[in-house]
């Protein structure tokens, strides 16, 4: 698999032909790894990079039952972790970053820090730790400012700055690729950074955003190629596969309120819609709020992205039983490193080749099974986590949209 980035531009300069770098500084190809079967190690450190603790399998007294964490397009997600013997505050506390590591990589698979773990005198016999990755932490950044013709990429690098400075997460300019598109403006105003990202993807169109296993802030293209190392047969390569296609989710019309507010005291800013996507479908409309859009220009582009995204059934799939090692034909052991990068690429039973947008990478680790991983394809149907989510996010927005209103009504602007 190639690991180039052709024509694309870092914020602040171009690049025609560049190494992805696996930290920011040096590239350690997969087959230069000395891989070994069901190795693994979870590593705490202190704030200074000291290490206070090595967990895992060939780790002296390690105590791990079973350790889940999850990878998404925005980087390293949940994690737990379950311990027969509990570990004392001095190994794993409150707010310590951990990296797991896998099959003897010394690259991190995940990097996160804990947020909850067991209180001394539980009469529990196990003892599970919960973390979570560095892109978390992106919703306690308050984003303040206003862009007016500012690139894209332009404003994630101040956004970058601003969390390096109050969460202390790595400012890599290398990981911020230049959009082209230039905002006519755009007002963030007490929003945190997760959501104005976010904003900003769209505005590019089509571009992924998060924090690495290197806490390190990325702003990039969406990969649409299939991702060499996801291709699979079923039956061969994971154990089952089951797709789904959702039309619920279908949206062909949509009327975007930003934060401007015009004559008659309206926030309406554009209409977008897709006329073949209302003969197959139906007329599908929806409200779609954007409080830091004050512009038609800006509005109608996110506006149409959104359309774009939702004009058609949202297709779906849930794997289990990927098998990750497999010998190289020179007899050594290799691993499958999977990233959400890309599209997997699966064959079914019948024949039938399907592709999909790798969403979600789900790991399970223990002395019992080894080290095992299932994935989540494309976008996953309703559920119940998400539907709540999308309430409070719908609250938020309806309480920035008033709050850019009342402030321009207040200053007459």
């Amino acid at each position: 698999m190639s690991n180039l980035l052709y024509g694309l531009r870092p914020h602040g300069r171009f690049i025609h032909a560049a190494n992805i770098m696996d930290d920011g500084s040096n590239v350690t190809p997969d087959d230069l790894i000395g891989y070994l079967p069901e190795v693994y190690d979870v590593i705490a450190y202190n704030a200074d990079g000291t290490k206070t603790a090595i967990f895992g399998a060939g780790s002296e007294g390690t105590s791990i039952d079973k350790m889940t964490f999850d990878l998404s397009e925005n980087g390293c997600s949940k994690i737990e972790i379950t311990f027969n013997k509990l570990p004392d505050n001095g190994e794993l506390n409150y707010r310590q970053r951990i990296d797991v590591h896998l099959f003897n990589d010394p690259r991190p698979w995940w990097s996160g820090y804990i947020i909850t773990r067991p209180v001394e005198g539980t009469t529990e016999n196990t003892f599970k730790f919960v973390g979570h990755g560095y892109f978390n932490l992106l919703e306690k950044v308050l984003i303040f400012g206003s862009y007016n013709g500012w690139e894209i990429s332009s404003i994630v690098a101040d956004i970058a700055r601003q969390v390096e400075r109050k969460i202390g997460l790595q400012y890599n300019a290398n990981n911020i690729i230049n959009t082209g598109y230039t905002a006519s403006y755009i007002e963030f105003d007490g929003v945190t950074a997760k959501e104005a990202l976010k904003q900003l993807s769209d505005f590019a169109v089509d571009y992924v955003y998060g924090v690495n296993e290197y806490r390190q802030l990325y702003f990039k293209p969406r990969i649409n190629d299939i991702n060499e190392q996801a291709r699979f047969w079923v039956g061969e390569h994971l154990d089952t596969f089951v797709p789904t296609w959702d039309v619920d989710k279908v949206v062909n019309v949509g009327r975007v309120k930003g934060g401007n507010v015009d004559d008659r005291g309206e926030q309406w800013l554009a209409y977008v819609e897709d006329i073949e996507s209302q003969l197959k479908y139906g007329i599908q409309e929806q409200v779609l709020s954007l409080p830091s859009a004050y512009s038609e220009s800006d509005a109608y582009r996110w506006g149409k992205n959104q359309i774009e995204r939702y004009k058609e059934p949202t297709k779906s799939a849930k794997v289990t039983g990927v098998k990750l090692e497999y010998p190289k034909p020179d007899g050594s052991f290799f691993v499958r490193k999977l990233s959400t990068e890309g599209q997997a690429a699966i064959t079914a039973t019948h024949g039938e080749l399907y592709t999909f947008p790798i969403s979600k990478l789900k790991y399970t680790v223990s002395a019992a099974v080894g080290i095992k991983m299932d994935m989540e394809l494309g976008e996953q149907p309703f559920e119940i986590i998400q539907y709540f989510f999308d309430i409070e996010r719908n609250a938020r927005m309806a309480e920035l949209l008033q709050q850019a209103s009342t402030k321009q009504l207040k200053t007459g602007g």
